[in-house]
């Protein structure tokens, strides 16, 4: 086969969209072949987009490339613009209302990126393009110089920014040279790549020719069963505060359907076969399902999460929205939009706004009540009572999740009722702003003086630079890091809590004694427990006194058979294998594969991973799955080992270390950063180092009076005893006193 060269033709005429007519390749591709015509190598793409150092100088070579030849294949914007076309007629597609805003829903983001899904296949099929050619080739066309560029959301187009103290609600600009990196509605990224079927889209299969994975829910019933085992050291408060900061910075979107204009689920499952939204998924149950099989339920719900778009709109396989903003910034709070954000507000002192119901108690007020929406993600609801809104939509998923969010606004509003007294010039958006800013920081401190060194150990802390400065500032800000959350973290690696879910939800009085206990299955979207006067505290001292399950394979069935049950029903979801289908469908690479790339070494065999997994898992695993490079991250990490002086197995902890190591690099405002506007001071930057989640309970309870100091361990007489909670340290706010003449703070010297 003989090179063909390639004409580089100047720019044509304007289409009727106002775009060029361009016969000029948007992308070259090179290729190799075989004396016998056979494609041999898949090399990486020589450029796409402007060609400014190559215009009319044809072919880069001209002849064999060793023993084989070469050719090169022209992707013309033509051919771009075509297939655009084409998939909009195909879909359908209008353009969607909203596309202009940094706030788009994710139903119109959805909307416009399987536009660009379908081009993409378009453009594969008609230039017979590899896995590696769609992945890495096409990305690099210029976007903006196609038909499509009118139909690109605004968030992930560049925009100008201006430097602030606070942060933007959609994290926008937090990174100036990236403006839309780690915004909320910007997709994951990855670090290794997507292993589709089809190089765009298709689940993951099999690496053995022919062989299928195994059905999500024969895994979960085979390997994680439920074993009730006590962890010796950890509350089950590890579960929920790693929950809590898992929804700081993660949520794929999930599909939605809009009757009467409302907001709501659904369930596959029960639509007809040939009627269901395009993104339902569902996995068949066994006839002999040790569970589902007694109530002769066939059909599991699942839905494929909402497609996204990469920056500038690029082409290439799929990716997926994450609905918040990916640093740690209290989101859970505050929301990941500016929709909702002034949802959240009072409007008056900097105040979140609160439900006073218990005031004739003299206990503290409840959160918001969700009473536009109130069936959304509720379940069971009494027509009397209401479900909660919070920063984030999960607030009601389960119960811990409640008490969290309802002590994080409460704390939100002490602060900000003594900046208020202080500092009597400034107004409700400085107030507000200026708090919102030092619970961000908290979280941020929590994070990683409190959750990482118990979760990942001490020697990960120290080698992914994770340990908090003692004094002074850390400065360690680079705006070449991203901090999104990858895919292998969200669907897999910090879903590490789902073994520590106990089954059974306690509630303990104020000197810690044991008052009684539901099913977990009862307060999952059933937040009502709190309307009863006292109960908050009860479940939040619950927390800190019952043990979480020990990391190991088994998962209680509260969770994998009756998640979101519904109040009359018998069984609900199954948590492992939403997790394995969830991995798959976003093309998330195997267990072993991501053992490799953390150094560990790549399993062979089956019986190669006998010393890494616990309780016969390689075992089960070997009658399960046709290869090791089969076996799902999620099931395979939550399998392993710990990784000494770590709570959890060493794969898992690699792909934590490296998420939170880059969301504190990659984050501008993150709390220990000196030189920007949004800097504390180093007084008040002390102060922030004081805070424990411990205080936080103390201070948001409405009467607990004593607590362990590190509450994510069980307490201890020696270890972690018992204190008095007005001796844990609290911030001073005085450092926050402004100099209401000259300007700054803090005034206090």
């Amino acid at each position: 086969m003989s090179a063909n060269a390639v004409t580089y033709l100047p720019l044509e005429s304007k289409d009727s969209y106002g775009y060029q007519q361009s016969s000029e390749c948007a992308l070259i591709l090179q290729r190799t072949y075989a004396a016998d015509g056979k494609r041999t190598k898949n090399h990486a793409p020589i450029y796409g987009g402007f060609f400014e150092l190559f215009k009319g100088e044809g072919n880069l070579y001209d002849g064999d490339y060793g023993d084989n030849q070469y050719d090169e294949v022209c992707i013309r914007y033509s051919d771009v613009n075509a297939v655009i076309r084409s998939a909009m007629n195909r879909l359908n597609y209008k353009r969607p209302n909203g596309i202009d805003s940094l706030e788009p829903a994710p139903d119109m983001i959805g909307e416009t990126s399987e536009v660009s899904l379908l081009a993409t296949h378009m453009l594969a099929d008609k230039f017979d393009l590899t896995h590696d050619e769609i992945l890495n080739g096409l990305p690099l066309i210029d976007m903006s110089r196609t038909i499509y560029w009118n139909h690109c959301p605004l968030h992930v187009k560049p925009i100008p920014c201006a430097i602030s103290r606070y942060r933007t609600y959609t994290a926008h600009c937090n990174n100036l040279k990236n403006p839309s990196w780690g915004a909320s509605n910007t997709p994951f990224v990855r670090y290794l790549p997507p292993v589709y079927a089809d190089g765009i889209e298709a689940d993951r299969i099999s690496v053995i020719k022919g062989a299928k994975l195994p059905n999500p829910r024969l895994v979960s019933a085979v390997v994680h069963k439920d074993h009730d085992q006590p962890s010796p050291e950890l509350t089950i408060l590890i579960m929920s505060w790693g929950q809590f900061i898992d929804h700081d910075v993660a949520l794929a979107a999930p599909p939605r359907m809009f009757p009467d204009g409302k907001e709501a689920d659904f369930d596959c499952c029960k639509m007809p076969v040939n009627e269901r939204h395009p993104l339902c998924k569902p996995f068949e149950l066994a006839d002999d399902d040790p569970l589902y099989g007694e109530v002769g339920q066939k059909c599991h719900d699942f839905k494929r999460s909402v497609a996204g778009h990469r920056p500038n709109c690029a082409l290439g396989p799929r990716v997926h929205v994450n609905t918040l903003t990916a640093p740690i910034d209290a989101n859970f709070v505050y929301g990941s939009t500016e929709a909702v954000a002034l949802r959240l507000r009072a409007f008056k002192g900097g105040l979140m706004r609160v439900w006073d119901r218990f005031r004739e108690y003299g206990l503290k007020p409840l959160l918001p009540p969700e009473t536009e929406n109130p069936e959304l993600d509720c379940a069971g609801r009494p027509r009397h009572l209401f479900c909660f809104i919070a920063g984030d939509v999960r607030v009601n998923e389960q119960i811990h999740l409640t008490v969290l969010h309802t002590f994080y606004v409460r704390d939100h509003n002490r602060i900000a009722v003594q900046l208020a007294k202080m500092n009597p010039h400034w107004d409700d958006e400085k107030i507000y702003q200026e708090t919102r800013h030092i619970v961000a920081a908290s979280v941020q401190h929590i994070t990683l003086n409190e959750l990482l060194p118990l979760l990942i150990g001490e020697e990960l802390v120290h080698r992914y630079n994770l340990t908090e400065e003692k004094d002074g500032y850390w400065n360690g800000y680079d705006p070449n890091v991203h901090t999104a959350p990858a895919q292998g973290f969200t669907t897999a690696a910090f879903r590490f809590g789902h073994t520590f879910i106990q089954g059974l939800v306690r509630r303990y009085n104020k000197y810690h004694e044991f008052l009684g206990d539901h099913h977990l299955r009862h307060l999952l979207k059933q937040p009502f427990i709190v309307y009863e006067p006292g109960k908050l505290d009860e479940l939040a001292l619950g927390m800190i006194n019952t043990p979480a399950q020990d990391y190991d394979p088994f998962i209680t069935v509260e969770v994998s058979g009756h998640l979101f049950q519904g109040p009359d029903g018998k069984v609900g979801m199954d948590l492992p294998a939403i997790n394995l289908a969830r991995a798959r469908e976003q093309g998330v690479p195997g267990y072993n594969i991501y053992r490799e790339w953390c150094g560990l070494p790549r399993a062979e065999t089956f019986d190669d991973l006998e010393p890494w997994l616990n309780n016969d898992t390689a075992f089960h695993y070997s009658k399960l799955y046709a290869h090791p490079d089969d076996i799902d991250l999620w099931s395979g990490g939550i399998s392993e080992r710990r990784l000494p002086g770590a709570m959890i197995g060493p794969t898992f902890a690699c792909i934590v270390a490296r998420n939170f190591a880059n969301i504190r690099r990659g984050d501008r405002f993150w709390f220990e950063n000196s030189g920007f506007p949004s800097a504390f001071t180093p007084e008040q930057l002390h102060q922030i180092k004081k805070y424990t989640q411990a205080k936080i309970i103390c201070e948001n309870g409405d009467d607990i009076p004593n607590i362990q100091m590190w509450v994510l361990r069980k307490a201890h007489p020696i270890f972690n005893p018992r204190v008095r909670c007005e001796d844990l340290p609290d911030i001073d706010l005085s450092y926050w006193q402004e100099d209401s003449i000259n300007g700054g703070y803090p005034l206090k010297k």
